[in-house]
């Protein structure tokens, strides 16, 4: 029961690593660039709502702030990826490095680096769960993560944006071919991701701090969920945020590891390994080879 109890307690964590990853995949999949800056474009719209907030209505302080994700979105693709677009896969993913520690650095600079109390997009309160409970805000996140996961599976399986997207990324030349502009679909994708990080940021650190660093760092185990169920499967990332999620809330409240100081850690590190040995072999179908 009690571990039935922590899985539950658990649910923000896998809804948040689930739209970490979400967006991961998204970009990966309409421009085939690991997005490293994932975790600043996370922290930048938390703080845009944070701002508004104290002036405005809490809902247009959410609208704006997800979309100054999406604008991050389209600046680090316009500055950084589409600047390095003649060179390889691997440096324009390392330019999304030097995009990471310019956002952070610019974050620290003007808000601090001192926890912030974020505004709940949810009411207050909790489900009761034994001698624990749940907070309305940690299901909201969680709900909210299944409706865009839905959203996004749909936009990529079944309307003719997705499989531009898809197209352009895996052929531009061909895409060309048949009228696709390969730079308008890779500037949707960043857009697309830089949403999902807004609203994965927000409603995050609505049930934790805001805080710009532990914030942004909670975007590195989403990099384990996409390893593990596939850069290009949308239905893999809500897996992979699944088993992470689960090992890093479930396992320190397990008998005889909960004392142990970084076993959640150790354990996506032994994950992420089998994983790579396994040349790519997810849990998920893909037709990409990590």
């Amino acid at each position: 029961m009690d571990i039935i109890v922590t899985a539950l307690l658990a649910l923000p964590l896998v809804g948040a690593y689930a739209l970490f990853a979400l967006g991961i995949v998204v970009i990966f999949q309409a421009s085939r660039v690991l997005n490293l800056a994932h975790g600043g474009m996370v922290i930048v719209p938390a703080y845009m709502t944070y701002a508004l907030a104290q002036h405005l209505p809490l809902a247009l302080s959410l609208i704006i702030g997800v979309g100054s994700g999406s604008l991050v979105g389209l600046l680090v693709e316009r500055i950084f990826i589409r600047t390095l677009r003649g060179e390889s896969m691997t440096t324009q993913t390392v330019g999304t490095v030097a995009a990471f520690g310019v956002i952070l650095a610019l974050i620290a600079k003007v808000f601090g680096t001192t926890p912030l109390p974020m505004p709940s997009v949810f009411p207050q309160g909790f489900v009761h769960l034994g001698s624990s409970g749940i907070k309305y805000g940690s299901i909201g996140l969680f709900v909210v993560m299944l409706v865009l996961a839905g959203g996004m599976f749909a936009l990529f399986r079944f309307t003719s944006l997705g499989l531009a997207m898809r197209g352009a990324a895996q052929n531009s030349r061909a895409a060309q071919l048949m009228g696709i502009n390969p730079i308008r679909t890779t500037q949707i994708a960043w857009v697309l991701g830089g949403a999902l990080a807004g609203v994965a940021g927000i409603l995050l650190a609505g049930v934790t701090d805001l805080d710009p660093y532990n914030l942004s760092l909670q975007a590195l185990p989403a990099f384990v969920a996409v390893l593990i169920g596939g850069l290009e499967s949308l239905p893999g990332a809500v897996l992979g945020a699944l088993i992470v999620g689960g090992v890093v809330g479930v396992l320190p409240g397990l008998p005889g590891l909960g004392s142990i100081q970084g076993a959640p850690q150790l354990m996506l590190m032994i994950v992420a390994f089998v994983v790579m040995a396994r040349r790519g072999q997810r849990l998920t179908a893909g037709d990409l080879r990590a």
